[in-house]
């Protein structure tokens, strides 16, 4: 689903709603709206901005180099998936003067013809053998590293499930089996919702508290919780990938 989608959803939703201003609807009060600059327009020395947090750089690469794999697991190993070519991945560096800094390495869409595959053993294996395996191809892939921290945040979004208008979980952030959040789709907003297509994407952790939000109406707003600063850094970065994710070209 491409970001202009939303676009129209909120220019329809917004004139019919009497041009009341359309917002997601995320049940947690205490999460603080920040509205995002720079998102949408130029994207040479783009800069993506928002309460004091602000992109250092925004790295596309369309073109070939070399191989870079993203890893998460599946509950029982941890596996690694990437393209052969850089057409479909993205790194930017984010800061705040309060949080600190965070670096993200993100890929989208993977196209079978390009994909490699690699299991906990180190093996390599050929991407035909894994051409059913769409769950795997259909991704959006990141990670998040915050700070000089060596190990890095997972993170998983099933694009098809989103392009479904799944209303649910559709993803994960992970770090380890004790520290993990879940990515789920936000389909109602204020004043009134009008179409079921996903607007935004919510954050929970483990205990099911929401701790942050995406909305993808228009530049975008990112919801945060006032306390835990580098959880903060962490919802801040997931959630500038999931408003860069449509950002590809196939």
């Amino acid at each position: 689903m491409k970001s202009k989608t939303y676009h129209l959803l909120g220019l329809i939703t917004l004139f019919l709603s009497s041009c009341a201003t359309m917002q997601i609807d995320v049940p947690n009060n205490e999460l603080v709206q920040h509205k995002v600059k720079g998102s949408q327009g130029i994207r040479i020395n783009q800069t993506v901005s928002f309460d004091d947090y602000q992109t250092q750089y925004i790295k596309r690469s369309w073109n070939k180099s070399h191989k870079r794999a993203f890893g998460f697991s599946n509950g029982e190993e941890t596996v690694m998936i990437g393209g052969k070519k850089k057409k479909n991945e993205m790194t930017f560096v984010l800061t705040s003067a309060t949080t600190g800094t965070s670096e993200v390495f993100m890929s989208n869409a993977l196209r079978s013809r390009n994909l490699f595959f690699n299991s906990g053993d180190k093996v390599q294996m050929e991407a035909e053998r894994y051409r059913k395996k769409d769950s795997l191809q259909n991704n959006c892939y990141a990670h998040i590293y915050l700070d000089d921290a060596e190990k890095p945040w997972l993170m998983q979004v099933n694009n098809a499930e989103v392009e479904m208008y799944k209303d649910g979980i559709v993803g994960k952030i992970m770090l380890d089996t004790d520290n993990y959040y879940t990515v789920k789709t936000v389909i109602k907003t204020k004043p009134k919702s009008i179409s079921k297509i996903p607007v935004g994407f919510q954050f929970e952790n483990k205990q099911g508290e929401i701790v942050g939000a995406i909305s993808l109406i228009d530049n975008g707003t990112i919801f945060l919780k006032k306390s835990n600063e580098k959880e903060k850094l962490l919802m801040s970065s997931a959630a500038l990938v999931l408003l860069l994710r449509d950002d590809f070209v196939d």
